[in-house]
């Protein structure tokens, strides 16, 4: 167990779960159902090089982005991958529904409130130890206002990186506000290569996950050492809901019926007599 020195958990989490199967895509979007809601999967542009297609739930606070078709989809099935909060989920679903599947990253976050500075010099020297090197960023991954400090822990390439950054200052530049100031993120990043590994990896738990390498352990227990406590995210970026996607999608639509009836109130009015139409004839069904 990770505990902080006042005796509380500190818990290892996914938020990255991403892998490939050899499931027919109709049969991942229903074991991916609950995570919808009423919002379905929407088309999306492809991502990743080798596919046809896309389908996407969410937005920059956390999604579901399936790739599949086209020469890789063929070859190595659709390719799913849950993001941020939405990541313990899709892991679960998938694990529970027996997805055969194989894991090609998988993200293990640790968040906590602490001084950024002495956890930055605990983990280079963890790093340095195990022959890694350290490289400092001036600001968080995917921050666009470069807000925040982020070092990095070997290279790009490994099987293995560890990551620390300012996670509170990172939500900010995505306009995330009222957050701690010291609210910190560790993470271990998995990207394997080999069948045997990805395979593994999608049967261990997070806390697992980080005993496989004697640095993600050290470095996990030496830091939440300086952890003043554990930190549990509740704000979220706000997310694009069914509404924004409609607006999106029917904009010139929209302006059209505006140009037919002169005013918003008048394109209001016409669209729910409308919709009273169709539900009246959908009924008569």
């Amino acid at each position: 167990m990770i505990e902080t020195p006042s005796g509380e958990p500190l818990v290892p989490v996914f938020d990255w779960y991403q892998y490939s199967s050899p499931t027919n895509v109709r049969d991942l979007l229903e074991v991916l159902e609950p995570i919808a809601h009423e919002e379905p999967f929407r088309d999306d542009t492809p991502k990743l090089k080798g596919y046809g297609w896309a389908k996407k739930w969410g937005g920059p606070g956390g999604s579901v982005l399936i790739h599949y078709g086209g020469r890789n989809g063929d070859q190595y099935g659709p390719n799913v991958a849950g993001t941020g909060p939405l990541a313990p989920r899709v892991a679960d679903l998938t694990r529970a529904a027996s997805i055969p599947h194989g894991v090609g990253r998988t993200d293990v976050r640790l968040d906590y409130l602490g001084d950024y500075d002495a956890c930055r010099l605990r983990f280079i020297e963890r790093c340095n130890a195990a022959g890694m090197a350290t490289r400092d960023a001036g600001s968080c991954p995917e921050s666009s206002m470069q807000l925040g400090r982020t070092v990095y822990g070997g290279s790009v390439s490994s099987v293995y990186q560890p990551t620390l950054y300012q996670k509170a200052l990172q939500l900010k530049a995505q306009r995330v506000d009222g957050l701690p100031e010291n609210y910190l993120r560790l993470e271990h990043r998995f990207t394997p290569s080999k069948s045997i590994e990805k395979a593994q990896l999608a049967a261990l738990t997070p806390m697992e996950i980080v005993g496989l390498r004697p640095v993600a352990r050290d470095l996990s227990l030496s830091l939440a050492e300086l952890a003043v406590k554990p930190y549990k995210l509740t704000k979220q970026v706000k997310e694009r809901d069914a509404y924004y996607w409609m607006l999106r999608q029917h904009s010139k639509t929209l302006y059209r019926l505006l140009d037919d009836h002169g005013s918003p109130a008048a394109v209001g009015q016409q669209m729910f007599l409308d919709l009273a139409d169709i539900e009246e004839e959908e009924a008569a069904h």
